[in-house]
C-alpha cells in the first residue's frame, strides 16, 4: 500500500511541475507578444541566446532566420513599420501549451499599406532553459502579399 502511495505521489508532483511549466511557458510567450512593440527590452529579456525567429511564409522575407538582436534592430524596428505604418492589434483567440512549447493564436486587426489587413496568426513557440528557444510565425502569405507588398493576385487560365 506504501508503495502504490508514494508511487502516485510521485505522478502527482511530476504532472504538476509539468503542469507549472507549461503555465510558465504560456505566460512568457504571451508576454513576448504582448512587449515585442511596446516594451522590447522585456520581450527581449525572455528569449534564449541561441533563439531564433522566421516568419513562415513563402515571399519578401519568408524563411529568412531572425536572431535575438537583429529581431529588434531590422525588423520590428524597420519592416514591420513599413508594411504596417499604422500598427496592428493582435488578439489572442487560444492556446495550447505544455513543457516544451506554445501555440498562440491571434486574429489581427490592421490597415495595411495597400488596404484592409486583417489576418489570423498561429505562433509556434519552442522553450530551452526556460527561455524562448524559436518562434516561428505562420499567417496568409496571400493576404500579406496583396495587402502588405505591392504583389497582384491574378487568374491562372
Amino acid at each position: 500500500m506504501k508503495k502504490i502511495l508514494l508511487i502516485s505521489l510521485l505522478i502527482l508532483l511530476t504532472s504538476c511541475s509539468i503542469n507549472d511549466k507549461s503555465m510558465d511557458n504560456s505566460a512568457n510567450a504571451q508576454s513576448f507578444l504582448d512587449n515585442i512593440i511596446t516594451n522590447p527590452e522585456k520581450a527581449k529579456s525572455l528569449l534564449h541566446d541561441d533563439f531564433t525567429f522566421a516568419w513562415m511564409g513563402i515571399i519578401e522575407e519568408g524563411g529568412k532566420i531572425w536572431n535575438k538582436e537583429n529581431l529588434f534592430d531590422e525588423y520590428f524596428a524597420n519592416i514591420i513599420p513599413a508594411i504596417l505604418p499604422n500598427g496592428i492589434i493582435l488578439k489572442t483567440v487560444d492556446s495550447i501549451s505544455d513543457e516544451n512549447g506554445v501555440a498562440i493564436i491571434q486574429i489581427g486587426d490592421a490597415e495595411g499599406k495597400n488596404g484592409e489587413y486583417d489576418n489570423n496568426y498561429v505562433w509556434i513557440f519552442k522553450f530551452k532553459d526556460g527561455l524562448i528557444h524559436s518562434l516561428r510565425e505562420y499567417n496568409s502569405d496571400l493576404l500579406v502579399a496583396e495587402r502588405l507588398y505591392d504583389y497582384k493576385l491574378i487568374p491562372l487560365d
